[in-house]
């Protein structure tokens, strides 16, 4: 099955202080080291780079926010948007330990509910983990059918992501087929880099974890 990698990169990285992106994990800026692990995956990928035409350097096609000001679904709308592929993975620019191990058992699972709706099983509209108690919906695959209903959402100024995806149907990924799929610890793949003192315990994971081999 095809499908669209989205980099989510349009935040202003208030709490961070500067642009979290192109913070160096193993001397490898974190969207960088994202784009490689979704190019192992798919021949797809994409960057949401909000109101700004930064990383250009990438050599990645850029969306800018059709929605501007409207946070995380703004960015998830602009990629859905720009791809014609039945299923899009989102991933955010601060989450450094996601991988293409874990992409592709999601787009496995995609795929399963595609041929789950042709034999007129339930419709699901999202693959998305589910750890400690929380959904991971910056790191999650989309059916491109949803547009409609993440339109009406941004139309109305309902941009809470949890609220919006809490009336979808969704296939929810175990903490233990999380682990299962990426290799590494669940909490590890959804850990996500908001502040300073969170980008100093990605570094030492990165080095615990010896993640510079899966560079490209």
């Amino acid at each position: 099955m095809e499908w669209t990698g989205i980099i989510l990169a349009g935040g202003r990285s208030s709490r961070m202080g500067t642009n979290k992106a192109v913070l160096p994990i193993d001397g490898q800026p974190v969207i960088e080291r994202l784009a490689c692990e979704l190019q192992k995956a798919t021949d797809e990928v994409v960057i949401s780079c909000g109101p700004s035409a930064r990383y250009a350097e990438l050599g990645l096609p850029l969306r800018q926010d059709i929605y501007s000001g409207c946070g995380p679904l703004a960015g998830l709308h602009a990629g859905l948007a720009a791809s014609a592929r039945k299923w899009c993975l989102v991933v955010s620019c601060d989450m450094p330990f996601a991988n293409a191990a874990l992409f592709r058992y999601m787009a496995e699972l995609a795929q399963m509910l595609e041929e789950q709706r042709r034999g007129h099983g339930e419709p699901m509209e999202v693959v998305i983990p589910y750890v400690g108690g929380r959904a991971q919906p910056l790191l999650a695959m989309y059916r491109h059918s949803v547009l409609p209903e993440l339109e009406r959402a941004l139309g109305e100024g309902l941009l809470r992501v949890n609220y919006w995806i809490s009336g979808l149907p969704a296939k929810y990924i175990s903490g233990e087929e999380l682990s299962q799929a990426s290799g590494l610890p669940a909490e590890l793949v959804v850990f996500n880099m908001n502040r300073p003192e969170d980008y100093r315990i990605a570094q030492l994971y990165a080095e615990q974890q010896n993640l510079g081999q899966r560079n490209c």
